[in-house]
């Protein structure tokens, strides 16, 4: 029997410094990882209050060690991330357990938990999703299994991660579905941008 579905949540610690390196010079080492630690604290909470929990298993996969004092708000299992780059990384999180999974990281305000279910929706009749990120990039990936060659010959960072992800999709022969554009926040425009989303966000809720 398989195991209950993953979503797993990559989440570095904010660490200053070591995060959101392109907002230092507009916001500071400590303002840059205050930025970091408010969108990963507030992404990480919505998934825990959105019900998902209830059908899916909920991990957060920290880096660079799982005892930063960060982490210790969340009633949530913890695991650390391991391999040279961000491929391995992922790779090895997908390989802990055979079942479906969807990965995310915690820079996109606009992947809601209505998005996080259409993704699981998805992939039970689809071999992959992709949530394609407004860079280049992805925002979230979800895999009926692992699959190696998918994060093998990729230049993360760039411009070309997301379409050289589809081509590998291609070239396995996988049934693969796109979701709707994410966008992340790495730009200090894009801070002024997720601050009006919140805004709204917030005032929909009241």
């Amino acid at each position: 029997m398989m195991d209950r579905p993953r979503l797993v949540i990559f989440c570095k610690a904010p660490i200053p410094g070591d995060v959101k390196s392109r907002l230092i010079a507009s916001f500071g080492i400590e303002g840059a990882a205050k930025i970091h630690e408010d969108l990963a604290a507030r992404l990480i909470v919505q998934c825990l209050q959105s019900g998902l929990a209830d059908t899916i298993d909920i991990e957060l996969w920290c880096s660079p060690a799982t005892d930063h004092d960060f982490y210790h708000q969340f009633d949530i299992s913890r695991f650390l991330q391991q391999g040279d780059d961000l491929g391995e990384r992922m790779l090895n999180a997908f390989m802990y357990a055979k079942t479906v999974t969807v990965l995310i990281g915690t820079d996109c305000p606009n992947l809601s938990t209505d998005y996080l279910r259409r993704s699981f929706d998805l992939l039970s009749s689809h071999d992959a999703v992709l949530g394609p990120a407004e860079d280049g990039g992805y925002g979230l990936i979800g895999l009926q299994r692992a699959e190696a060659d998918v994060f093998n010959d990729i230049n993360w960072g760039t411009e070309d991660v997301c379409s050289d992800t589809c081509r590998h999709f291609n070239t396995l022969g996988m049934n693969w579905a796109l979701m709707p554009l994410l966008w992340d926040v790495d730009r200090p425009e894009d801070v002024d941008r997720w601050r009006s989303f919140i805004s709204v966000s917030d005032q929909s809720d009241s």
